[in-house]
């Protein structure tokens, strides 16, 4: 692993789940993105690590390790659309879960092991989501989207999983390292 790969730690969601997403938003005709999110690419950002040297990551790993077997599995309920940027041309389209106590819980003991390996976290307010598309490009203005689904997209959350973003390829998002949660 070189200084120049970039990382982040999150949520993968499964396989099978993300192409029915996908598939429901295939059916959604309105929507018209630049750019859109491969399935397989599907996950909930914990903690952007960006780019970091060798020696610090494999502390943060260690770090991981250690912490996941303070964390409990949960059930993540995923289905509410939002949008970042301006409300008429949003510059990201996401699905985001049901705030949950366990989700923050595993948010807030992932960003102590990363700030306690030395490294920086974003300041800004933690929102998780799930990026679906970016860069709005349709003719009308956005419409805000009504959720996903009737019922929520249910992930049972069992690990936490170090990622290497890969611009380049298809997935972008290599699961490096998986930490699995106590049950």
């Amino acid at each position: 692993m070189s200084e120049s790969r970039h990382y982040f730690i999150g949520i993968q969601i499964p396989e099978q789940l993300a192409y029915q997403m996908k598939t429901d938003l295939d059916t959604r005709r309105e929507l018209s993105f630049q750019k859109w999110t491969a399935p397989v690419d599907y996950h909930v950002t914990l903690v952007f690590l960006g780019g970091i040297a060798k020696e610090r990551l494999d502390v943060i790993i260690d770090l991981l390790e250690m912490c996941s077997k303070e964390i409990s599995s949960f059930s993540l309920e995923l289905n509410h659309l939002g949008q970042f940027g301006i409300k008429e041309r949003p510059r990201v389209f996401f699905a985001s879960p049901n705030e949950s106590q366990s989700l923050m819980h595993m948010r807030e003991k992932v960003k102590e092991a990363v700030l306690s390996a030395g490294h920086p976290v974003e300041k800004r307010p933690f929102h998780p989501h799930m990026t679906i598309a970016r860069k709005w490009n349709g003719d009308q203005p956005y419409v805000e989207q009504a959720p996903l689904r009737e019922e929520p997209y249910v992930i049972e959350v069992s690990r936490i999983t170090l990622f290497e973003i890969r611009p380049k390829e298809t997935p972008r998002y290599h699961a490096i390292r998986q930490f699995t949660l106590h049950k």
